[in-house]
């Protein structure tokens, strides 16, 4: 499985992350951080939210 941005990012934990998303005439900030107790990497985390829809589809 690749490896996502995002999963790097955990590198930088003190850093919150920013994403700007820009979707017709409105435009995304969002701010995502990491805990430093979690057991779950960001890739395991978005394979599960999306294998989750996708079994309420």
């Amino acid at each position: 499985m690749p490896t996502l941005i995002a999963d790097r990012a955990v590198k930088h934990v003190n850093k919150p992350l920013h994403i700007t998303k820009r979707i017709g005439s409105t435009t995304y900030k969002v701010s995502v951080h990491f805990s430093r107790t979690s057991r779950e990497t960001m890739s395991d985390k978005l394979v599960r939210l999306i294998e989750r829809d996708a079994v309420k589809q």
